[in-house]
């Protein structure tokens, strides 16, 4: 009777090595994030954009105004929801400077010819001013 050889077993059951180590050191400091990133206002887009929308607010106030004394309150308070439901939309989607105006344009226009307060009274309370 012989005695059969040893089997072949892989390195891992064999015996351990030590793995390699590898140490990376960073000489650069890599600056720290704001703690308040004020980024997503756009101060100087909206300043500018508002700039321009006091010239463009008046016609649309003046629009408003219009339907407001033609058809109700309730359907000019429509037609600027509208309005600015779409230019923060199209502002949303495209991000220029002139999206930027026609949202401000709607809606300084809207508190120009529409009552606002009494209307955010009324919302509020359930009850007129």
């Amino acid at each position: 009777m012989t005695i059969p050889p040893p089997p072949n077993y892989p390195p891992a059951m064999g015996p351990r090595q030590a793995p390699e180590v590898t140490v990376v050191l960073q000489t650069e400091v890599m600056p720290e994030p704001a703690r308040w990133d004020w980024s997503w206002l756009q101060i100087g887009r909206n300043t500018k954009g508002l700039l321009v929308s006091v010239v463009t607010a008046p016609i649309w106030a003046a629009a408003l105004r219009d339907v407001r004394t033609e058809q109700h309150q309730s359907g000019a308070w429509f037609m600027a929801g509208a309005a600015v439901c779409v230019a923060l939309w199209l502002d949303n989607r495209r991000k220029r400077f002139l999206t930027r105006v026609l949202v401000w344009t709607t809606a300084l226009g809207a508190c120009g010819a529409l009552p606002v307060f009494s209307a955010l009274v009324t919302l509020l309370t359930g009850s007129p001013s």
